[in-house]
């Protein structure tokens, strides 16, 4: 089956389950027979003009069309309960008009389009939000190391060593090595690890060449702006490695050190901490609490529910292609398969 089949039955389904009224049932069904008070975490990275995408080289996982984006919140405003971290916090869900379920906006990494797009139409809507920080790299420009691969595939003989390298280092029965596949791989291990994967495989030079402004992260000025605006700043590491994969004093140091920086710099306590990938174990929660904070975010996609860990909070991630019609434009039917789980 072509991806463009694929896409239109994938488009087709999700219109037929939003306007029979199927997933406006099951919601209902959960909420009010199973007394079920949920709350939607959404969960997002980059927003983005059509320009900027085709100059970026984030994955296109992570982005969100500025267009795209606004009739998002638009509908979020009309047809959902956008809440704050403070109301989250305080149970609000049990409070919520019964129309209505609760949601909470939550943005990664800190890119500087989290400024300058996302956060202007969370104004515009009158729309809470947590915007989790990379403190390490704040201020910088290129992104992180999946920019820098993504930018070195481009070149044919660069993708040519990277494939070379995945073929000869990758544990066998491994997936073909196209783009995704590798950075996937690459993300499964210590930092120093990949670190010196990357040094032995890309030229010396090879972070020194892509600074795209485009893929600028936000400064410490724009931080404070959006702090001091009320929106939650919280804590995704400092320089985001998977932390299931790293050492116990690593991992120690990720989760508290980034915490104080942000406390210092924002004069603000933080309380949020999202798990870079949503990657964590007992071990990492643990550290996770130990440190100060009061909950924690993961990538699982589902909606929580009161009764679970607070430090293993589910959110579910939206990118443009899991919100978008056949055309590219804002679908609700698309937004509420990708929210019911079935997208």
């Amino acid at each position: 089956m072509s991806p463009k089949l694929r896409r239109l039955i994938h488009f087709a389904t999700a219109a037929a389950l939003h306007y029979s009224g199927a997933l406006a049932l099951w919601r209902w069904f959960r909420r009010k027979l199973l007394n079920k008070h949920e709350v939607c975490i959404l969960g997002l990275h980059r927003v983005l003009t059509k320009a900027e995408r085709e100059r970026s080289n984030s994955l296109d996982g992570m982005i969100i069309l500025d267009d795209t984006y606004l009739q998002l919140l638009s509908y979020l405003q009309r047809q959902f309960h956008v809440v704050s971290l403070d109301a989250f916090l305080a149970g609000a869900e049990s409070k919520a008009a019964p129309s209505k379920p609760l949601c909470v906006i939550t943005f990664d990494d800190g890119w500087a389009d989290t400024y300058s797009l996302a956060f202007l139409g969370l104004r515009k809507f009158g729309l809470p939000a947590v915007v989790f920080l990379t403190t390490g790299f704040i201020g910088s420009l290129g992104g992180f190391w999946v920019e820098r691969v993504k930018k070195s595939w481009g070149s044919p003989m660069m993708r040519e060593r990277i494939s070379a390298a995945f073929l000869d280092l990758a544990p066998a029965k491994t997936p073909p090595a196209d783009l995704e596949t590798i950075v996937d791989w690459l993300k499964r291990m210590p930092t120093e690890k990949r670190k010196a994967i990357l040094e032995r495989t890309l030229p010396t030079n090879w972070s020194a060449h892509i600074q795209e402004e485009v893929d600028a992260m936000l400064t410490w000025d724009q931080a404070r702006e959006m702090n001091d605006a009320g929106i939650e700043i919280g804590a995704h590491t400092v320089t985001h490695p998977l932390l299931t994969y790293e050492d116990a004093p690593i991992v120690e140091r990720e989760v508290k050190v980034s915490k104080e920086t942000l406390e210092e710099k924002l004069g603000k306590k933080v309380r949020a901490f999202a798990y870079p990938n949503g990657d964590w174990n007992e071990s990492v929660r643990k550290q996770v609490e130990g440190a100060g904070y009061r909950c924690a975010f993961t990538t699982r996609p589902a909606w929580y529910h009161r009764n679970e860990d607070p430090y293993a909070i589910s959110r579910i991630l939206l990118h443009e292609g899991n919100i978008t019609a056949q055309k590219g434009e804002f679908s609700p039917a698309m937004l509420h398969l990708t929210l019911a789980g079935w997208a």
